[in-house]
């Protein structure tokens, strides 16, 4: 069953989110048809992908394309947003999507806006949640990943880039986070801000000197939960799982042990945060073994002992049951393209068999 939840229901009684790195300039109706047939209630697009730095797009254009899309599919779409473009390039790794100059501007992360990226992330996460609510859409997706810089999840590494202490780096973080909460208020009072990850789940993610640091993201989605809970904000955060429970699990038994450690890690903070937050749930597909390639081919995922998307149906009923907001990662290296109906169908199938033994099932 599931467990007593911290939050009303923002999005009824259930909610199932396709996440697959779906970019608004690369949608066409016909992707939108396929989708439109799926079992999904809702999708989430980018208008500015993670490494985009483009000029911030109004919430007039992406509201014409959020209800011309509504149009097609009678479905929700979300606009997707990433804190990647305040992140700059790691100097030790050669991300060849990193290479725009625009990340060279700064060190670390542009926490103190003077390069302006924090403003220009601001403008969009602003924009995107004005959308939102003109096309009546739940709320926005925030992916929190550090693409540029992956070892800046480390305050200690982040600060010393940025030639601050880690205080003073954990403290513009939550900055951030409460600068992002009286935006997202502003806009949309009533949003639902799904975080695919948030963190809160790694409090000794890092350990330097005996004192302990939560990842780097972590400490904005305390900001702004902090903002929630100290100015009585009617938003909600929804944190996704993707750094807890994970895409990808050996077993039935082992995704059943991560979703409880989770719940027990997460106890506390879900009572600090009572009414704001809510753990959401996710899981990635694949076809069969032969399909699989790059991240899903390695481990867990390439150790999984389902091998076929019919063998993931009893994950998909253990998530269902666990929480009532889920979001499936429809990953190609896992041979699940949602938009080509030579794939979707049979994956389509799997879903909504798993949502109709859970009683997840609405129809669409």
């Amino acid at each position: 069953m599931i467990p007593s939840q911290t939050v009303n229901a923002p999005l009824g009684t259930n909610y199932l989110l396709l996440v697959n790195t779906a970019v608004a300039s690369m949608m066409t109706p016909e992707k939108m048809q396929q989708f439109g047939k799926s079992p999904y209630d809702g999708l989430a697009v980018a208008f500015l992908h993670a490494y985009d730095t483009s000029a911030i797009p109004s919430p007039a254009v992406m509201t014409t394309k959020i209800l011309e899309w509504k149009k097609i599919t009678g479905k929700d779409i979300w606009p997707w947003v990433y804190v990647n473009r305040m992140l700059a390039i790691d100097p030790a790794d050669a991300n060849p999507y990193s290479k725009d100059p625009y990340f060279h501007r700064f060190a670390g992360a542009d926490l103190d806006d003077k390069a302006g990226a924090q403003t220009e992330f601001i403008q969009n996460w602003t924009n995107a949640l004005r959308a939102a609510a003109d096309s009546r859409v739940p709320g926005i997706v925030c992916d929190l990943e550090f693409y540029n810089y992956q070892k800046a999840y480390e305050i200690p590494e982040l600060a010393s880039r940025m030639g601050k202490g880690p205080h003073e780096t954990t403290a513009l973080l939550r900055q951030l986070g409460a600068r992002m909460a009286d935006a997202a208020a502003a806009q949309y009072p009533d949003a639902v801000l799904w975080f695919l990850f948030t963190g809160l789940t790694h409090p000794d993610y890092k350990v330097l000197g005996g004192e302990s640091y939560y990842p780097a993201p972590s400490y904005i989605a305390m900001g702004l939960l902090d903002e929630i809970r100290a100015k009585h904000l009617r938003l909600k955060m929804l944190t996704g799982g993707e750094g807890s429970i994970g895409y990808c699990h050996i077993s039935t038994d082992e995704f059943n042990e991560k979703i409880r450690d989770r719940r027990e890690r997460m106890t506390p903070t879900l009572e600090k945060y009572q009414g704001s937050l809510e753990l959401a749930g996710t899981m990635t597909l694949w076809s069969d073994p032969s399909a699989k390639k790059g991240w899903v081919k390695e481990y867990p995922c390439g150790s999984a002992t389902a091998a076929t998307v019919e063998d993931l149906q009893p994950y998909l009923e253990l998530l269902f049951h666990s929480y009532r907001y889920n979001w499936i990662y429809g990953s190609a290296d896992g041979g699940y393209n949602a938009f080509a109906p030579e794939s979707a169908g049979r994956f389509d199938a799997v879903i909504s068999r798993a949502e109709q033994q859970t009683g997840h099932f609405t129809p669409h």
